[in-house]
Protein backbone atom coordinates (compact mmCIF):
# COMPACT_ATOMS: atom_id res chain seq x y z
CA UNK A 1 0.00 0.00 0.00
CA UNK A 2 3.06 2.37 0.66
CA UNK A 3 4.68 1.84 -2.49
CA UNK A 4 1.49 2.10 -4.41
CA UNK A 5 0.58 5.77 -2.67
CA UNK A 6 4.05 6.75 -3.03
CA UNK A 7 4.59 5.92 -6.55
CA UNK A 8 1.19 7.64 -7.67
CA UNK A 9 1.88 10.56 -5.50
CA UNK A 10 5.06 10.96 -7.24
CA UNK A 11 3.23 10.18 -10.85
CA UNK A 12 0.89 12.94 -10.52
CA UNK A 13 2.87 15.74 -8.62
CA UNK A 14 4.53 15.25 -11.96
CA UNK A 15 1.90 15.42 -13.98
CA UNK A 16 0.12 18.21 -12.47
CA UNK A 17 2.30 20.07 -9.72
CA UNK A 18 2.22 19.58 -6.30
CA UNK A 19 -0.33 22.39 -5.07
CA UNK A 20 -2.75 20.64 -7.70
CA UNK A 21 -2.68 17.30 -6.22
CA UNK A 22 -5.02 16.24 -3.18
CA UNK A 23 -4.81 13.11 -0.69
CA UNK A 24 -8.36 12.42 -2.05
CA UNK A 25 -7.09 12.45 -5.68
CA UNK A 26 -3.64 10.24 -4.75
CA UNK A 27 -6.29 7.76 -2.69
CA UNK A 28 -8.26 7.45 -5.46
CA UNK A 29 -5.81 6.82 -7.72
CA UNK A 30 -3.55 4.39 -5.90
CA UNK A 31 -7.14 2.80 -5.45
CA UNK A 32 -6.54 2.89 -1.29
CA UNK A 33 -8.70 4.39 1.40
CA UNK A 34 -7.98 7.72 2.26
CA UNK A 35 -7.48 7.11 6.05
CA UNK A 36 -4.90 4.45 5.56
CA UNK A 37 -2.38 7.48 3.96
CA UNK A 38 -3.20 9.32 7.37
CA UNK A 39 -2.31 6.62 9.30
CA UNK A 40 0.54 4.74 7.59
CA UNK A 41 2.28 8.01 6.10
CA UNK A 42 0.61 11.06 7.74
CA UNK A 43 -0.45 14.49 6.88
CA UNK A 44 -0.10 15.73 3.60
CA UNK A 45 2.91 17.44 3.82
CA UNK A 46 4.52 14.10 5.78
CA UNK A 47 3.22 12.37 2.11
CA UNK A 48 5.08 15.20 0.31
CA UNK A 49 8.49 14.60 2.16
CA UNK A 50 8.35 10.96 1.84
CA UNK A 51 7.75 10.91 -1.68
CA UNK A 52 10.96 13.40 -2.26
CA UNK A 53 13.13 11.00 0.14
CA UNK A 54 11.85 7.64 -1.67
CA UNK A 55 12.43 9.65 -5.10
CA UNK A 56 15.81 10.91 -3.88
CA UNK A 57 16.68 7.34 -2.74
CA UNK A 58 15.63 5.91 -6.33
CA UNK A 59 17.37 8.39 -8.42
CA UNK A 60 20.73 7.95 -5.92
CA UNK A 61 20.29 4.00 -7.14
CA UNK A 62 20.30 5.13 -10.66
CA UNK A 63 23.05 7.44 -10.45
CA UNK A 64 25.19 4.84 -8.89
CA UNK A 65 23.46 2.12 -11.03
CA UNK A 66 24.46 3.74 -14.30
CA UNK A 67 27.45 6.17 -13.52
CA UNK A 68 28.75 9.07 -15.69
CA UNK A 69 25.01 8.71 -17.84
CA UNK A 70 22.52 11.31 -18.54
CA UNK A 71 19.32 10.34 -15.99
CA UNK A 72 16.27 11.34 -18.03
CA UNK A 73 14.23 14.28 -18.47
CA UNK A 74 10.66 13.39 -18.87
CA UNK A 75 8.21 13.84 -16.30
CA UNK A 76 8.01 9.74 -16.45
CA UNK A 77 11.20 8.75 -15.51
CA UNK A 78 12.82 9.30 -11.69
CA UNK A 79 14.77 12.21 -12.16
CA UNK A 80 11.91 13.93 -13.94
CA UNK A 81 9.69 13.38 -11.09
CA UNK A 82 12.20 14.53 -8.51
CA UNK A 83 13.47 17.82 -10.63
CA UNK A 84 9.62 18.54 -10.50
CA UNK A 85 8.90 18.08 -6.74
CA UNK A 86 12.20 19.87 -5.63
CA UNK A 87 11.43 22.51 -7.77
CA UNK A 88 8.00 22.45 -6.24
CA UNK A 89 9.38 22.50 -2.70
CA UNK A 90 12.34 25.05 -3.21
CA UNK A 91 9.98 27.75 -4.51
CA UNK A 92 7.29 26.90 -1.46
CA UNK A 93 10.55 27.12 0.33
CA UNK A 94 9.97 23.63 1.93
CA UNK A 95 13.31 21.74 0.17
CA UNK A 96 14.99 20.08 2.86
CA UNK A 97 17.80 22.21 3.54
CA UNK A 98 20.47 19.43 4.31
CA UNK A 99 21.08 15.97 3.51
CA UNK A 100 19.10 13.58 5.93
CA UNK A 101 20.43 10.64 4.08
CA UNK A 102 21.65 9.27 0.85
CA UNK A 103 20.57 11.82 -2.12
CA UNK A 104 21.63 12.09 -5.76
CA UNK A 105 24.12 14.39 -4.91
CA UNK A 106 26.48 12.19 -2.12
CA UNK A 107 25.58 9.19 -5.33
CA UNK A 108 26.91 11.52 -8.07
CA UNK A 109 30.10 12.51 -5.81
CA UNK A 110 30.77 9.09 -5.25
CA UNK A 111 30.59 8.23 -9.13
CA UNK A 112 32.96 11.09 -9.65
CA UNK A 113 35.64 9.85 -7.12
CA UNK A 114 35.12 6.53 -8.17
CA UNK A 115 35.01 7.70 -12.31
CA UNK A 116 37.48 10.78 -12.36
CA UNK A 117 39.43 10.11 -9.03
CA UNK A 118 38.42 13.24 -7.30
CA UNK A 119 39.00 13.98 -3.83
CA UNK A 120 35.62 13.44 -1.55
CA UNK A 121 35.77 17.71 -1.05
CA UNK A 122 35.89 18.26 -5.32
CA UNK A 123 33.63 15.32 -5.93
CA UNK A 124 30.95 16.65 -3.81
CA UNK A 125 31.13 20.33 -4.91
CA UNK A 126 30.91 19.10 -8.44
CA UNK A 127 28.48 16.79 -7.99
CA UNK A 128 26.29 19.84 -6.58
CA UNK A 129 27.38 22.01 -9.25
CA UNK A 130 25.80 19.09 -11.86
CA UNK A 131 23.12 18.77 -9.93
CA UNK A 132 22.04 22.46 -9.95
CA UNK A 133 22.97 22.40 -13.82
CA UNK A 134 20.52 19.53 -14.34
CA UNK A 135 18.01 20.80 -12.60
CA UNK A 136 18.13 24.42 -13.58
CA UNK A 137 18.07 22.61 -17.24
CA UNK A 138 14.64 20.96 -16.36
CA UNK A 139 12.87 23.24 -15.06
CA UNK A 140 13.50 26.24 -17.69
CA UNK A 141 14.17 24.40 -20.68
CA UNK A 142 11.69 25.83 -22.95
CA UNK A 143 12.31 29.15 -21.96
CA UNK A 144 16.43 28.59 -22.34
CA UNK A 145 15.66 27.32 -25.69
CA UNK A 146 13.23 29.80 -26.69
CA UNK A 147 15.58 32.86 -24.98
CA UNK A 148 18.85 31.73 -26.60
CA UNK A 149 17.24 30.59 -29.96
CA UNK A 150 17.87 26.89 -29.88
CA UNK A 151 14.80 26.20 -31.99
CA UNK A 152 16.21 24.94 -35.05
CA UNK A 153 18.52 22.76 -32.87
CA UNK A 154 16.71 19.43 -32.31
CA UNK A 155 15.72 18.84 -28.25
CA UNK A 156 17.58 15.51 -27.84
CA UNK A 157 21.34 16.92 -29.43
CA UNK A 158 20.56 19.73 -26.19
CA UNK A 159 19.88 17.20 -23.77
CA UNK A 160 23.32 15.34 -24.89
CA UNK A 161 25.07 18.16 -24.95
CA UNK A 162 23.95 18.84 -20.99
CA UNK A 163 25.37 15.15 -20.22
CA UNK A 164 28.34 16.07 -22.00
CA UNK A 165 28.74 19.32 -19.92
CA UNK A 166 28.07 17.35 -17.11
CA UNK A 167 30.57 15.08 -17.66
CA UNK A 168 33.49 17.20 -18.19
CA UNK A 169 32.48 19.51 -14.86
CA UNK A 170 32.29 16.23 -13.69
CA UNK A 171 35.95 15.40 -14.48
CA UNK A 172 37.20 18.94 -13.50
CA UNK A 173 39.37 19.18 -10.48
CA UNK A 174 39.23 21.55 -7.43
CA UNK A 175 39.91 24.06 -6.91
CA UNK A 176 39.82 24.80 -10.85
CA UNK A 177 42.27 25.63 -13.21
CA UNK A 178 42.85 28.76 -14.19
CA UNK A 179 40.33 31.02 -15.86
CA UNK A 180 41.35 31.14 -19.97
CA UNK A 181 42.72 34.44 -20.81
CA UNK A 182 41.44 37.14 -23.25
CA UNK A 183 40.79 36.36 -26.83
CA UNK A 184 43.15 37.62 -29.31
CA UNK A 185 42.39 38.16 -33.25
Amino acid sequence: MRRAVLDTAAFLFAEHGVDAVSLRDIAAEADVDLSAIRRYIGNRAELVSAVFDDLSCQLADAVLEHPLEGQGFDADTVMGKWVRLAAALAISGDLPSGATGFNPVLAMAKTLMEGYGLDAQAARLRAAQIVAQALGWRVFESYLVTAGELEAVPLTTLREELVHSARRLGATPWPSPPDPGPRTR
